[in-house]
């Protein structure tokens, strides 16, 4: 499962929570909580990819399918992200063999095939796993499989495991049960890469229709540690970003701009070609000069974290 879904973060940002607030039905929980409280219900995640109604597979796999950005809006954040790991897919043999756990519709099995010689991709979602087997089913070295990462991972050894957006759909216990599972179906050399949305610090929940988790780097680090001594690498994901700060601005407009058609493919798809013309100022200086000031926006980012066993 793939995500780019927003939460409100903490500070000043707080009193904008209805305003930035996206279109899906949520309640969003306190980061202090109690954890034992907003526990994640594994049925509910899966009803809400099963039963979304808007959008291809692929486009609720990227999580773009609340808004009418041009498909290759996708294209654009599935290729930034490509280049931001790109010596950690390099450092992976063409002969290895990858596992894509939640792997959505298919778009990174999709490149893992192209580079390796065998990949093999899980996911719960009949939706999901009938699209990548329509993309990628007859690539000889492809293999999908419907099932319940918790309990229905195959066999390794894998040269990489790749999560891309499914952590927070895991309760904390879940996680770190995974990653021992994962850890096990490494090759000595493996490594573990995971994409995941993040926030400024602790966590968030999101409550209803669609459930998450959103964890800050700190916290997903102190899952790693519980799940062993692991090697961690960290870079942030700005073309999550890019996507996510045009989807923030349509947000904005549906709130404050009551008199425009809320569901429109012009005024969307204007925002983010609009975007994409200023882009060295909208998704390049931007979203680095507030880090610089420690200002969350957009109000969720996204890492990818690498996963080594410590030697």
């Amino acid at each position: 499962m793939r995500t780019s879904t927003h939460i409100q973060s903490l500070g000043f940002m707080h009193k904008y929570r209805k305003k930035l607030c996206p279109v899906k039905q949520r309640k969003m929980m306190d980061p202090q909580s109690n954890e034992d409280e907003h526990q994640l219900n594994n049925s509910a995640i899966k009803r809400y990819f099963e039963n979304t109604n808007k959008g291809s597979a692929s486009s609720v796999s990227m999580m773009t399918h609340e808004y009418n950005f041009p498909t290759s809006a996708a294209t654009y954040r599935l290729r930034k992200e490509q280049r931001t790991i790109r010596k950690w897919l390099d450092d992976v043999d063409s002969y290895g063999s990858v596992l894509d756990v939640g792997c959505g519709a298919g778009s990174w099995m999709e490149i893992f095939a192209k580079r390796y010689n065998r990949v093999i991709g899980i996911d719960q979602s009949n939706m999901m796993v009938k699209a990548a087997n329509e993309k990628l089913g007859h690539l000889s070295n492809v293999k999908i499989i419907n099932g319940d990462v918790r309990h229905d991972l195959p066999k390794g050894p894998f040269d990489m495991i790749f999560l891309g957006g499914l952590c927070m759909y895991l309760n904390d216990a879940d996680v770190v049960e995974l990653l021992d599972a994962l850890k096990t179906r490494l090759s000595e050399s493996g490594a573990i890469i995971l994409r995941e949305s993040t926030t400024s610090r602790g966590k968030k929940y999101a409550q209803g229709q669609y459930q998450a988790v959103y964890r800050s780097v700190n916290v997903y680090n102190d899952l790693f540690s519980g799940s062993g001594a692991f090697h961690v690498d960290v870079q942030r994901n700005y073309g999550y970003t890019n996507l996510v700060t045009a989807e923030e601005l349509v947000n904005l407009r549906r709130r404050w701009l009551p008199i425009l058609p809320k569901d429109s493919i012009s005024y969307d798809s204007l925002t983010w070609w609009g975007l994409r013309v200023i882009e060295p100022i909208s998704f390049w200086a931007l979203p680095r000069t507030l880090t610089q000031f420690n200002i969350p926006w957009p109000i969720l980012q996204n890492h990818f974290f690498r996963l080594r066993l410590a030697k």
